[in-house]
């Protein structure tokens, strides 16, 4: 299976990791899910119980995941979160334009989350399962419309789980769980077509500061899932690090740790990019000069770090053929 059809096979499933990316979850709903016709249903959140009546038609997101969530399942929300790297991301925008809709008014979440601004919205449903919500916020956000927050305080939902969750809410499970099936499908006959990517290893680095390195790690983190369909596995020298209690960011002196077969390592911006050039300690490593530092364009860390259904979808297009490359020594 050519990575050019990724698009094609995604469209003939119906209607977007856990750690086997399957079509199951541990979500619970009082209802079945599956029949649209459905008047009641409820799902169970950090909280307690959300119940919805009817299908909801006035969406209000409150992260870009989020956003996502909703489209998946075919609504065009009437408020959504803006993003950091540009206001609305390209899948994002793609699902939008597919639902023949417009990008709606966009909630800044600079400061504090505008809870005046989304009861101006008027929304019949909340989703905030991306967002850190407190006791309080919570509160003044259910006091608005049903919200559903993540289902635990501990950790946040995994892409696949999240979608699951809202496709519970508007009776889209089957078709959801078809389309996670469909990532994982075409993550599979990626890795396929790329065997140079089994047992390849990586490691994921925000390079953020020219004194400080940061490390995305831990076999539950979405880009750990994502490059784990691939076939990759992580750096072990730098799991165990962080693993023994070391702090996630890396001082120069501790940039070893950087090399593997293929380091995704994002610079914020050009100066930065810059500054790590002129660093001989930067330069010199194996997977540096060997042409293995695979860099992630803005749009390409986002949804690295903002994985959803829509996100995951677009990096399967996207990304295998640029990591095969980078270990290859093609970067």
């Amino acid at each position: 299976m050519k990575l050019t059809r990724l698009t094609a096979s995604l469209i003939a499933v119906p209607l977007l990791f856990t750690a086997a990316c399957s079509g199951s979850s541990d979500s619970d709903t009082s209802a079945d899910s599956a029949s649209p016709e459905n008047t009641s249903v409820t799902v169970e959140d950090q909280f307690g119980e959300v119940t919805v009546e009817g299908t909801p038609e006035r969406v209000v997101t409150l992260s870009v995941s989020d956003n996502d969530a909703a489209l998946a399942v075919g609504v065009v929300p009437v408020a959504m979160a803006q993003s950091v790297v540009k206001p609305v991301m390209p899948w994002t925008e793609a699902a939008i334009d597919d639902l023949g809709g417009e990008v709606p008014p966009l909630l800044d979440f600079t400061t504090d989350v505008p809870v005046e601004e989304i009861a101006s919205y008027d929304p019949d449903l909340i989703l905030a399962t991306g967002l850190a919500v407190d006791a309080g916020l919570h509160e003044q956000l259910a006091a608005i419309a049903p919200t559903l927050t993540a289902a635990s305080a501990d950790s946040e939902d995994s892409w696949s789980q999240q979608a699951q969750r809202v496709a519970d809410l508007f009776g889209a499970r089957d078709e959801i769980d078809a389309r996670i099936d469909a990532v994982q499908s075409n993550l599979e006959a990626a890795a396929q077509e790329h065997p140079e990517l089994q047992g390849a290893t990586y490691v994921v680095s925000l390079l953020h500061s020219p004194d400080q390195a940061g490390l995305l790690t831990g076999p539950d983190s979405a880009t750990a899932q994502l490059l784990a369909g691939l076939g990759l596995v992580p750096s072990e020298p730098t799991e165990q690090y962080v693993a023994a209690g070391n702090d996630s960011q890396l001082s120069p002196e501790n940039f070893n740790l950087l090399e593997a077969d293929v380091l995704v390592g994002y610079f914020p911006n050009a100066a930065l990019a810059d500054a790590y050039a002129a660093m001989p300690v930067f330069t010199s490593l194996n997977v540096v000069q060997g042409g293995h530092h695979y860099l992630p364009t803005d749009e390409e860390w986002r949804a690295f770090r903002s994985t959803s259904l829509l996100s995951m979808t677009w990096l399967g297009e996207q990304l295998p053929e640029k990591i095969a490359a980078a270990v290859r020594g093609e970067a």
